[in-house]
């Protein structure tokens, strides 16, 4: 009754809107493209740019094929982006509007590449909705290409910007290790043809990730490394442990780990025994719960609005991990299940806005913040963080 997840449609938006010069056209009513962009917005800070044929009840009765058209050539004209990403919603999908065809019909006259995805809200989930944009975007534009001399990887389903993501490419090329491409948060159109020339895929997110670098090594025999998002101390140094020993490369990793641990111990001192409950995503909980476990704080409950390939094994890894589990399940119960865990902390993002103030319990947002949260610095930044909320809740 009161999902925690969202749609296809808004997936497919999201993965496409994270790339460069690249616009998505929603082939639906206007409130399809104004909620998201709003949530987008809200989400990121930035400005999302969204096109959308913005559809009527004429519309969905007798077709709307030529308004999409127009659409194309009007947004083409007006925006000059490299690519467009044409998508269906629930409206169109029901109707039966062939998307393809008309921008297979229109292309010629447009000076940007087209994709489409079905994009239906109701045919599945977000997840679904990031990896139908990736695949695309592989099937089309990824050909042949030679490896680097130097290491070089792929980062596949990664959607977010921000430091976190400046400071992982950072560190990888400080390593030695060239980024060739994230797939998609910054990337060009160009980027995405550089794909095929890199040695090694890593994957954080294993909801919409691994299909995208399972179809990578069929076509282009690139192996890939799944690994949770490196957050936190021992998981961020097994990430670029196991990159440095795919590579070979000799750099002192352990020095600046043991460096981080001191400070990070210095943190624990004061957060140790404080119950938290993490509720996030999938592609973040292992991590977070490792960083709180080395805390010394108790993971009481950790909720997330779906589950990919490699979740659960990754959080029967944490040491210690004993936590309650939540997979998609309504708010009201995630409501119910923090009044029950009694946390001192509910690590999450905005959304869970509501649930602190109801609760009356303090919440890190570690989703959309602009503050670093991945790698070693980001531990300390997160400890810093729920130091500082928990402490200003007590007065």
């Amino acid at each position: 009754m009161e999902p925690v997840s969202t749609c296809k449609l808004f997936g497919a938006v999201r993965a496409a809107a994270a790339m460069k010069n690249t616009l998505p056209v929603i082939h639906g009513p206007r409130g399809c493209g104004y909620h998201i962009r709003y949530l987008l917005t809200a989400r990121g800070g930035k400005r999302i740019r969204i096109a959308s044929t913005e559809l009527v009840e004429e519309d969905v009765v007798f077709g709307a094929s030529d308004k999409l058209r127009r659409t194309l050539m009007n947004a083409d004209e007006t925006h000059h982006p490299d690519l467009m990403v044409v998508m269906s919603s629930c409206a169109t999908s029901i109707i039966g509007e062939d998307i393809r065809r008309v921008a297979e019909e229109s292309a010629g006259d447009l000076g940007s590449e087209v994709i489409t995805v079905s994009a239906g809200g109701f045919e599945s989930t977000q997840g679904e909705g990031y990896e139908e944009v990736m695949t695309a975007l592989i099937e089309k534009f990824c050909l042949e290409g030679e490896p680097p001399r130097e290491p070089g990887v792929n980062i596949i389903g990664e959607f977010r910007g921000g430091p976190d993501l400046r400071h992982i490419t950072g560190s990888l090329e400080m390593m030695g290790v060239s980024v060739n491409c994230v797939l998609t948060a910054g990337c060009t159109l160009d980027d995405v043809r550089r794909i095929p020339s890199a040695h090694l895929n890593l994957s954080f997110c294993d909801v919409s990730g691994i299909g995208p670098c399972r179809l990578l090594e069929e076509k282009f025999g690139i192996p890939f490394h799944h690994h949770p998002f490196p957050m936190g101390l021992s998981n961020s140094r097994e990430f670029y442990a196991g990159i440095l020993r795919y590579f070979s490369i000799d750099y002192p990793l352990e020095e600046v780990y043991h460096d981080f641990m001191d400070a990070l111990m210095d943190r624990a001192a004061e957060l140790k025994g404080l119950r938290a409950a993490i509720v996030s995503g999938p592609t973040r909980a292992a991590a977070l719960a490792g960083l709180l476990s080395e805390l010394g704080m108790e993971v009481a409950l950790v909720s997330m609005d779906m589950i990919g390939e490699y979740t659960l094994e990754n959080l029967g890894r944490v040491p210690g991990f004993r936590s309650r589990v939540l997979v998609g399940t309504d708010v009201s119960d995630v409501e119910d299940a923090l009044r029950d865990a009694e946390p001192d902390v509910i690590v999450g993002g905005l959304a869970e806005t509501c649930l602190s103030e109801g609760l009356r319990v303090p919440l890190v947002d570690v989703m959309h913040g602009s503050v670093l949260t991945a790698g070693f610095q980001g531990a300390l930044n997160v400890a810093d963080k729920i130091r500082d909320a928990v402490s200003c809740s007590r007065g």
